[in-house]
């Protein structure tokens, strides 16, 4: 008999620890369930913040690429374009038929300051 007694509080043992844990595992379960769900929230939140900030950098690059002027042509060169500051100041000199010298002195002073603002951003 004692050792029934003994079984019997074993089991009791057992079985509480087990509904504990199991308690503790649902618990557990609940909150990272919740937690994915805002965690999934956000991911389609910042996906669809992207793509609408796609969309205004592009419709921005196209009236960029659309403006008029050697400042501006400079500027879609060398931003828009990636070409080198060189290439960029040799290329729009010979569309608007101007002396490289004076693209430098006149015209890319103006467009660097804008850079520079750009290249705040990115850091």
């Amino acid at each position: 008999m004692f050792f029934f007694a003994k079984y019997y509080m074993k089991c009791i043992d057992n079985y509480i620890n087990t509904k504990v844990e199991l308690d503790s595992l649902q618990e557990r379960l609940k909150l990272l369930t919740q937690y994915e769900r805002g965690i999934l929230a956000e991911i389609e939140l910042i996906k669809k913040t992207i793509s609408q900030y796609n969309k205004v950098i592009k419709k921005i690059e196209e009236d960029i690429c659309n403006l008029s002027g050697i400042e501006n042509k400079l500027y879609k060169e060398i931003v828009i374009n990636g070409t080198s500051v060189s290439k960029a100041i040799e290329k729009v000199s010979e569309e608007e038929n101007k002396d490289v010298s004076t693209l430098w002195k006149n015209y890319y002073p103006n467009v660097k300051k804008e850079i520079e603002k750009l290249s705040k951003y990115k850091n």
